[in-house]
């Protein structure tokens, strides 16, 4: 049989049926006669997707993590219990949620009725086993006045690479929210380090993902982050494989066969994050962009940059990955029909950042937005993967910002392994031309980089670039009031050793108002 798209998507039906729309039981806190061959909440607690009304708690089962078949194949009763104190005196909620084998007894629990612009704890208990406690925040309500706000942004965790110590950093800089921007795992081991290994080659199968997910959930500064408080995700390429667009895979493979490959990494990602049911797959697919609003202040639009775009712009027929391609030469980069999003996804941003009425509003997703010519001097050069290979969407995103009126734009990303810092405009080929919004891409959490000289020489024809930095591993910080949007780049010190210290490399402000980035 032909594995197509459509078979895909009816198999997946059947099996996401079974493994994942399974209603959460009202049911005490409890004990059941499960038995496990060890500790069975090795990977750790989460929560993600706030709302004012409650969040998604996560955990799975795993006495053996590299083995999901070692938790058994029945059905295991997970109990969960919410506190509005650490010290749970005061229940908020009590239930019972059913782990199944074929989810890799993975839980998720959509939890609603509790106050909004709060902190709750949580923990889960299998068994005679309880889990380790974990902080979920609510948001505050949609239009009430929200004061001030802190976030920490972070992608690209390599985990030979190095050790997530920049997770230890974000608990102690109390972020209110962490958001994620893909590369939570990297497919296969690119080699050459020595810190530490992944337990396979590269990735293809279901199995194969597990993996490498339960592999880097053991390290204990990325449990800590998740542990710490709620969490917002979207995904890059390395949770498929590099520099995949679409249905289309970097080595052309044939299309049912890389389909059945993400369908697997689509089912793994969603099995060890704290998603909501709405972003469980259906075989090759799940939508995972939403949108997150903090009050009156903030609001935040998770995007998707992979799962819809249209191929990179002028690939050769031996390689389909990133290139640098010629600004000039490479006409297909500016084809209106190109999208980076997808139709749908670029309707649902668009008529969202029209209606909004917060103070703030990020585009959080994983990619450079802003243009970046590498040639020095005449002519152009640019990444076929960013926005640059894509300059209608981009177009049609900045069209709506200055039309709209779009209160306080920010674009957030990652995947470089990088700090970027822009002003975004309205044409880039203009220095002149108006400032439109204000971009900060965030370096890796351990993922190197190898370009910082080279494309530091680039600035003087980049004059929109305010920083570009790649010499640091670490995240960004985010703290924003009614006044003015505060950035602060936070860097750690070697990531192949564990311990720990972190500093500021830089801090830049946004005015109220007033497009663009200045250095504090």
């Amino acid at each position: 049989m032909v594995l197509t798209r459509r078979s895909l998507l009816k198999s997946a039906s059947l099996l996401g049926a079974a493994a994942f729309a399974r209603p959460v039981l009202a049911a005490p806190w409890i004990t059941s006669k499960a038995r496990f061959l060890d500790y069975p909440f090795k990977l750790g607690v989460a929560s993600g997707d706030p709302l004012p009304t409650g969040f998604v708690l996560w955990t799975r089962l795993a006495p053996s993590p590299l083995d999901a078949a070692a938790t058994g194949s029945e059905p295991i009763p997970v109990g969960y219990e919410i506190a509005e104190d650490e010290n749970f005196r005061k229940i908020a909620q009590r239930g019972t949620v059913v782990a199944y084998p074929e989810n890799a007894h993975a839980v998720h629990v959509d939890v609603t009725g509790l106050q909004a612009g709060r902190p709750y704890w949580y923990r889960f208990k299998a068994g005679d086993e309880i889990s380790p406690v974990g902080r979920a925040i609510t948001t505050p309500a949609i239009g009430t006045a929200v004061d001030q706000f802190r976030f920490a942004f972070a992608s690209c965790q390599e985990f030979e690479a190095g050790f997530f110590k920049a997770y230890r950093d974000m608990i102690a800089e109390e972020a209110d929210l962490i958001v994620h921007l893909g590369d939570y795992i990297y497919e296969k081991s690119y080699g050459g380090f020595n810190t530490r290994r992944v337990p396979i080659t590269e990735a293809h199968s279901l199995t194969d993902y597990r993996q490498l997910h339960a592999t880097y959930k053991l390290d204990p500064d990325l449990q800590a982050g998740h542990a710490h408080t709620s969490w917002l995700m979207t995904w890059d390429d390395h949770e498929v494989a590099n520099d995949y667009a679409a249905d289309q895979g970097e080595n052309y493979e044939p299309v049912p066969e890389f389909l059945k490959r993400r369908a697997a990494a689509y089912k793994a990602y969603y099995e060890h994050m704290p998603l909501r049911a709405a972003a469980r797959p259906m075989g090759p697919d799940s939508r995972i962009y939403q949108r997150t609003v903090i009050g009156d202040l903030l609001e935040i639009n998770m995007l998707d940059t992979r799962q819809y775009r249209t191929d990179q712009p002028c690939q050769t027929p031996d390689n389909g990955g990133w290139k640098i391609i010629d600004g000039q030469l490479c006409e297909e980069r500016f084809d209106p029909n190109r999208t980076i999003l997808g139709e749908e996804q670029e309707r649902w941003l668009l008529r969202g950042l029209g209606r909004s009425r917060a103070q703030w509003n990020v585009l959080a997703q994983g990619m450079l937005f802003s243009q970046h010519d590498y040639r020095v001097g005449a002519g152009s050069e640019h990444g076929s993967e960013y926005w640059d290979g894509y300059t209608a969407s981009r177009d049609r995103v900045l069209n709506t910002i200055e039309q709209r009126s779009v209160s306080n734009p920010v674009i957030i990303g990652g995947d470089v392994h990088a700090t970027y810092v822009c002003d975004v405009k309205k044409d880039f080929n203009n220095p002149d031309s108006a400032t439109l919004a204000s971009e900060f891409v965030t370096t890796s959490i351990t993922s190197g980089n190898w370009y910082h000289d080279r494309n530091t020489a680039t600035l003087v024809d980049n004059p929109h670039i305010k920083l570009y930095e790649g010499r640091h591993r670490g995240y960004t910080l985010a703290t924003l009031d009614k006044k003015e949007w505060r950035t602060d780049l936070r860097v750690v010190d070697d990531v192949k050793k564990r311990d720990m210290k972190a500093r500021t490399l830089k801090s830049y402000v946004i005015e109220d108002g007033v497009a663009g980035v200045n250095e504090a």
